[in-house]
């Protein structure tokens, strides 16, 4: 009798490596595609893809909480486990004992382009303090958020995940993007 991947990856929250270890397969290619949206772009140039696959993994894999309902939810909470990876790098690096977020400049590049108003970084950590402002008051709105700029989902991908509708998500997605850039335009 084979497990469902639900059943396997509960069994592996519950400690069981083998279960783990027979989950890992069926979830990595997803879960990889997860990491990647993660680190598009210059956000957190210092994690590797799969550093970040891996924590985030782990962290799951560890966490004892509820009980997942499918493998729907489970991306869902693999998406807000590698946003939390990403942003506390982030703040890691930034840290005062880190240099306080200046930049290592060699002799031969100057002071060509460090009198950038900000960072992709510093954008999101403003971007997660938004999204904990957005939680407090929408969660539902929060988790489409999660799941479409964290996690790389489509619509229809959030929809299924959440267990909305389509068109419910593409209005939660509208205001939830009105609600940061507001948030973050001040």
């Amino acid at each position: 009798m084979t497990q469902s991947l639900t059943q396997l990856l509960d069994a592996a929250r519950a400690g069981d490596a083998a279960a783990a270890q027979a989950a890992w397969p069926l979830v990595y290619p997803e879960v990889r595609r997860i990491a990647r949206a993660r680190l598009r772009g210059p956000a957190a140039p210092s994690l590797a893809t799969e550093d970040l696959l891996h924590e985030g993994f782990l962290r799951l894999a560890q966490a004892p909480g509820a009980v997942l309902t499918d493998r729907h939810h489970f991306y869902a909470l693999a998406s807000k486990a590698m946003r939390h990876i990403v942003i506390d790098h982030l703040r890691r690096s930034r840290a005062k004992v880190h240099g306080g977020g200046w930049q290592a400049l060699s002799w031969d590049t100057g002071m060509v382009d460090a009198a950038t108003p900000e960072t992709d970084g510093e954008r999101l950590l403003s971007l997660d303090a938004a999204l904990d402002a957005l939680a407090a008051l929408e969660p539902v709105l929060a988790k489409v958020v999660e799941l479409r700029f964290f996690g790389g989902y489509t619509e229809i991908e959030t929809a299924q995940a959440l267990g909305l509708s389509d068109r419910t998500v593409r209005r939660h997605w509208t205001k939830a993007r009105a609600f940061l850039l507001m948030q973050l335009n001040g």
